[in-house]
């Protein structure tokens, strides 16, 4: 890691001398550096950020770096990360080493300092005092594994989120107590929701005490999981990362991946991020994973989240998911040293690699390869043009706008949802040009050319859509026409149903 922060500082220093706000180049540089950075521990990562701060000597240049790693470990997703955000505050915005751009942004940094700087991961938990439904006297944590879950009962997050908790403790599948702790004032509202919610350990947190501040609970909800020794091994938790965190703490060494609850897990997760998610954010996820696993030293719980990281996203037919594939495979994948058994070799490495062979297959950027394609194509009916034409096409000059190539089977279900697509597709938008490709009818009458397309894209599942442009370049893959609407095409980047 030194080696690759000396580079980097050179590379900094050089670019002090001449840069100007707002310091593209430098920002760019930092946003790698940050990437080379995920799942070390925070330790390690805040001596990093205070070296590489400490060597700017253009005191613009330090503010600018100091604030650049400051906002980005604030604003991740990456449980943990907040310990960095701390650091950095502590150490060069409170202690007056390095100005902020406002007032205020020091007052801000002051107020998230003293809400998270007693609730990080790897402290003991603040044992606090809260109160049974009888007035007695109750202290959480307490022993065994506890999740501490901050509700209050007019949150319309926090409905959600109980939802989610009570199908987790009806399962039973952990030996962990869950602490229902209520921070609001109605007491019968918080009868009601006890009546509804068995199996947990209700108490209540009156207003104003130190817990607020002990455990950073200025919204709700607000979960945390702390082991028997009393560490905090999560925080900020939803119930699918805190599935994902016992996964890895009763982890039995015995890999049996993509399992059913495995998968859901997943699910959850990423539906969370919604129509937002990105590339980057699935590596935050497997980033945070590896470094609550692999940089803890648990080769174990390493090998099988990855594991199952690798068989959930292999099974994802969505365009995020198969860009982040790659970057997935090249990180935690390609490892001999650590998938280094025959097992591994078969239910492992063998997926990466097709993985990785079926994303290189016509990447978008790319010009479609120079074929004729025997399909159907499709079109708006137009006076002297009929709406379908069956032939040999040039992917190239399909001339769409957009133009999709639809591979698909007769014999598939989701293919006839997505051939319904089409003619909404083509009715919409007069200029859209729709290839229709019967993928069972070419290895049958032309196999030469079916399997020429196999090799040049990714049709390990059907139906898969190609988007092109009139120049023949490829815009998307693996777009869901269900989704698209009038001449705009929406690329869902949404959780998949499980097959």
């Amino acid at each position: 890691m030194k080696k690759l922060i000396l580079f980097f500082l050179s590379a900094l220093l050089s670019l002090g001398v001449l840069a100007q706000e707002p310091y593209p180049e430098l920002g760019a540089k930092l946003d790698e550096y940050f990437t080379a950075l995920a799942g070390e521990p925070a330790s390690v990562q805040n001596k990093e950020c205070d070296f590489l701060i400490a060597s700017c000597q253009d005191s613009l240049v330090r503010q600018y770096v100091a604030l650049k790693i400051y906002d980005h470990y604030l604003q991740s997703k990456i449980m943990g990360d907040d310990a960095v955000a701390v650091h950095v505050a502590q150490e060069w915005f409170l202690s007056g080493k390095v100005a902020m751009a406002e007032e205020m942004d020091l007052m801000n940094a002051k107020v998230f300092v003293e809400f998270n700087k007693s609730s990080l991961i790897g402290m003991q938990a603040p044992v606090i005092n809260t109160f049974a439904p009888d007035g007695s006297y109750v202290k959480v944590p307490g022993e065994g594994y506890s999740v501490l879950y901050f509700y209050d009962t007019g949150c319309s997050t926090c409905k959600v989120e109980s939802a989610r908790l009570k199908a987790f403790v009806k399962e039973g599948k952990y030996p962990v107590t869950v602490y229902a702790i209520y921070v609001g004032q109605d007491g019968e509202a918080w009868k009601a929701y006890r009546s509804s919610f068995a199996g947990v350990t209700h108490v209540w947190a009156p207003a104003g005490a130190s817990w607020q501040f002990q455990y950073g609970v200025l919204q709700t909800p607000r979960m945390f999981l702390v082991s028997p020794s009393g560490e905090i091994l999560g925080r900020g938790l939803d119930t699918p990362a805190l599935q994902l965190l016992l996964n890895r703490e009763f982890s039995s060494g015995h890999f049996v991946y993509g399992e059913s609850s495995q998968m859901a897990a997943f699910d959850q997760l990423f539906a969370a991020y919604g129509d937002t998610l990105k590339v980057s954010d699935v590596m935050d996820v497997a980033d945070y994973m590896a470094a609550r696993t692999f940089g803890e030293g648990n080769m174990d719980a390493f090998k099988q989240h990855m594991g199952d990281m690798l068989y959930y996203v292999s099974s994802r037919k969505t365009e995020v998911f198969r860009e982040a594939a790659v970057p997935f495979v090249k990180k935690y994948i390609q490892l001999p040293e650590v998938w280094d058994t025959p097992e591994d070799q078969a239910q492992v490495v063998s997926l990466g690699e097709l993985l990785l062979d079926l994303c290189s297959r016509t990447p978008v950027g790319t010009v479609v390869s120079d074929l004729r394609v025997s399909g159907v194509l499709r079109r708006k009916p137009g006076l002297f043009v009929s709406g379908s034409r069956a032939g040999e096409f040039k992917l190239r000059k399909l001339k769409g706008a957009p133009a999709y190539v639809v591979f698909y089977s007769a014999n598939c279900s989701s293919c006839q949802e997505m051939l319904s697509a089409v003619e909404r597709v083509v009715a919409e938008n007069r200029r859209a040009r729709v290839l229709l490709v019967d993928m069972d009818g070419l290895m049958t009458d032309a196999p030469e050319q079916g399997r020429l397309l196999l090799d040049t894209f990714d049709l390990s599942a059907l139906p898969m859509v190609v988007e092109l442009n009139k120049k023949g370049v490829v815009q998307h893959k693996y777009v869901d026409l269900t989704a698209v609407s009038g001449t705009t095409p929406v690329i869902s980047s949404e959780v998949e149903k499980s097959h």
